[in-house]
């Protein structure tokens, strides 16, 4: 999840992990077109899948995966590099 083609989404996430202190190992999240329109995979260690309409479910779940101890928080602030609120 890094790169040229990088979302906010994307950052948000990359950014989540940085946070937790942790390495997505065997653990995947990824952005995909459904026919209801946007929805992120997390894909867990066992390979078992589940699809979320938004990013904040998706890090729930990544959360849940990766740092169960840690509790789950409500509210996401993210600036784009130009320092406009998104």
């Amino acid at each position: 999840m890094t790169g040229a083609n990088e979302t906010r989404d994307d950052l948000l996430v990359r950014g989540a992990l940085e946070l937790w202190g942790v390495e997505p190992e065997g653990v995947t999240a990824a952005r995909e077109e459904t026919p209801l329109g946007p929805a992120w995979r997390v894909t867990g260690p066992d390979g078992s899948s589940r699809v979320h309409p938004s990013v904040s479910g998706a890090l729930r779940h990544l959360r849940s995966l990766l740092a169960p101890e840690r509790r789950a928080s409500r509210v996401l602030f993210m600036r784009a590099s130009d320092g406009e609120p998104q």
